[in-house]
């Protein structure tokens, strides 16, 4: 729900006219039927009270209430009273027949009429209030009583028959105007609270939630945060020079300015987000599920948006924006400090822009370039991949709530999918696509909160992900990627095999496990060793899960001597290092922000005693090491055979897209962008 949404929206009157005409289009159409279909199987009885005149009178004044219905020729209105009139006949009309039929046992007659006699009453109090209604179900009974009367001065009904009915009709006419107005009553309260309700958490000149409801928010995502892992970020931001707007404008136009800056935010922030009036010209806006990277970039698009708004008085209107994301274990009030303070930095430097809640370094770094000696192919966009992984996404309520982000989410690793397997088929594409949401989704979540922090309860959640994968269904409460594991594994199952499916959960836990080790290390604040470090990295980055992809999404079936090979082992080994030293570079100021050890950059300067720029470029010398590596042991494989080089030769060409395509693929992603706007 948008913030400016109050907390109970009555019901639209245009959508309920509508529901109304639907109803009538069903029931005017039965209703005909039937009134001809009785009339019909009455002919060989004919009863000149009812089957000889009152049938045909509903059936023609039905099909003229349809016919208007249809052409919008009458009012809804007119629809509803022309039938409520055409009930009473019919109920008169039943009535009648009944009481002066000699022919019919009495009892037998009342029995007919009862059915009737309900529907007549609630229909009145359906269409018109309590009132009214009453007054015209007053009157129908009254007519119904005079046509009782007759009867029984005729002998067609017995005078007791007569009081047990119309004194049941008065108990029925009773229960439904107390209801009536019962319900007009709990209507009338309900829009009274949520008059109230609006008042207190929603701002009278924006429209949008004022402080107080913010701060009942802000204490609701800490907690949600602390429980599931979920990333969320605060956006401050605070409209340039409004002073002057109020002084040469006047305060007429400074409000309208406030409305309609509330107006272009609202359009522009995700379904999910909650937008507030924090104070003055100063707003809030609580992005969830989204980290630091995505919310510069949705920040970014703000900015432009209410810069390009043409705006009463001055024209022109921008504000200048501070962005922080939630870290474990803090307050929503030090959150709010460091999205306060980056706001004033923005207006520091210059106004007009974005800027991030960053851990600050001594000099700004300098990435140093990155050597890909392998082709790239520019990435397809894969909409229909994105569209139906976003689709699977949301029936387990995983990644961002709101459609246009997760399908964007989506997409990221959909064009992940198809820049390290190019050849792949569509539904093999998908299938990686929704598998690395899922892990990459794990990730951040350790990363985000207390569990990457936690061994023990790491350890417990992977446990229950790992037994999903392994076919063993969820319980009923558990976490949803547990059910997105089980399901994956199913899909796994069926494209492939018992053995292979064992081969990948074999994978998994090893790259769980080397999680756990993560975890351990953050517990007990150690900086791993450079030599532990090179032999987890592989390990954390889960490679050889991908490495066991190939044969299901690549049609790659190497033989597992061919594996075993020195020189091919050597040639994987090259590979992923080279994987994992770029992206170590390119995520580093990520990870500085979250406080992470676990990087080459970071483990080079506590080892080797390096300033931060200085285990940059040592990280990057690493790294073009590991690709000339990889490159002359290319120049050596050994020669297996002309139908065992050709799949080599293919493993070969994988390794070397895998390489360049993670590291495109990391240049171009929001994930690991943090620089603020110009």
């Amino acid at each position: 729900m948008r913030a400016s949404d109050p907390p109970r929206v009555p019901a639209d009157v245009g959508s309920l006219s509508l529901l109304r005409r639907r109803a009538y289009l069903l029931i005017l159409p039965v209703t005909l039927l039937a009134a001809c279909v009785t009339w019909g199987l009455s002919a060989e009885q004919p009863d000149p009270t009812f089957n000889g005149l009152a049938l045909p009178v509903l059936a023609l004044g039905t099909l003229l209430l349809l016919l208007g219905l249809i052409s919008q020729r009458l009012p809804l209105r007119w629809i509803e009273r022309g039938f409520y009139v055409l009930a009473v006949l019919i109920f008169l009309a039943k009535y009648a027949s009944a009481v002066v039929d000699r022919g019919v046992p009495p009892d037998t007659a009342l029995v007919e009429v009862f059915i009737w006699t309900p529907f007549v009453y609630v229909l009145a109090f359906l269409i018109e209030s309590p009132r009214s209604a009453l007054i015209r179900s007053v009157t129908v009974s009254v007519l119904s009583l005079l046509i009782g009367a007759y009867g029984v001065w005729i002998g067609g009904m017995p005078a007791v028959r007569l009081l047990e009915f119309h004194l049941a009709e008065g108990i029925i006419l009773t229960l439904l105007y107390l209801l009536s107005t019962l319900k007009n009553q709990v209507l009338a309260l309900q829009d009274q609270v949520g008059d109230l309700h609006r008042l207190a958490h929603l701002d009278p000149l924006t429209s949008t939630s004022n402080r107080r409801q913010l701060e009942l928010q802000l204490s609701h995502e800490v907690l949600r945060s602390q429980r599931y892992g979920t990333p969320w970020c605060v956006i401050m931001f605070d409209l340039d020079d409004f002073k002057a707007v109020n002084d040469a404008y006047g305060h007429a136009v400074g409000d309208e300015v406030l409305r309609q800056t509330s107006a272009v935010m609202q359009r522009e922030v995700r379904g999910t987000d909650l937008l507030g009036r924090w104070g003055g010209e100063e707003f809030l806006i609580l992005a969830v599920q989204i980290d630091l990277p995505y919310a510069l970039a949705l920040t970014e698009r703000l900015r432009v948006a209410l810069e390009q708004h043409p705006m009463p008085g001055p024209g022109r209107v921008t504000a200048s924006f501070g962005v922080a994301a939630y870290r474990d274990q803090e307050t929503a009030e030090d959150l709010l400090a460091r999205a306060d303070a980056a706001l004033y930095s923005a207006k520091a430097a210059g106004k007009n822009r974005v800027e991030g809640s960053l851990v600050k370094v001594d000099t700004p770094l300098r990435v140093p370039p990155l050597l890909n000696p392998f082709p790239v192919l520019a990435p397809a966009p894969h909409h229909d991949i994105a569209q139906a992984t976003s689709r699977w996404l949301s029936t387990f309520d995983l990644g961002p709530q709101d459609d246009v982000s997760r399908v964007h989410f989506s997409g990221t690793f959909a064009q992940l999918a198809a820049a390290l397997h190019p050849t792949a088929a569509a539904d093999a594409l998908r299938l990686m696509a929704d598998w690395y949401c899922v892990m990459f989704l794990h990730d951040d979540r350790c990363d985000a909160s207390g569990i990457g922090k936690d061994p023990a309860r790491l350890r417990a959640l992977t446990a229950r992900l790992l037994a999903a994968l392994k076919g063993h269904a969820p319980v009923p409460d558990d976490e949803p990627l547990a059910w997105a594991m089980s399901d994956l594994s199913r899909r796994f199952r069926d494209a492939g095999s018992d053995a292979w499916l064992d081969e990948v959960a074999a994978h998994v836990t090893a790259y769980f496990s080397s999680l756990a080790w993560e975890a351990d290390n953050r517990a007990r604040g150690v900086v791993p060793i450079l030599d532990e470090y090179v032999r987890m990295r592989p390990l954390t980055a889960g490679l050889a899960i991908d490495e066991a992809f190939l044969s299901l999404v690549d049609d790659l079936h190497l033989p597992g001597e061919v594996h075993a090979h020195p020189t091919v082992q050597a040639l994987t080994v090259h590979a992923n290092r080279a994987v994992c030293w770029s992206n170590d570079i390119i995520s580093l100021e990520k990870e500085l922000q979250g406080g992470d050890v676990h990087n080459l950059v970071l483990v080079l300067r506590q080892e080797r005693g390096l300033g931060l720029q200085d285990a940059l470029e040592a990280a990057a010398a690493m790294y073009h090491q590991e690709l000339e590596r990889l490159i002359d042991v290319e120049q050596h494989l050994p020669d297996l055979g002309p139908e065992i080089n050709v799949q080599l030769a293919r493993y070969v060409q994988l390794q070397q897209i895998r390489v360049g395509g993670i590291l495109e693929w990391s240049w171009r992603s929001k994930r690991y962008q943090l620089a603020p706007s110009a």
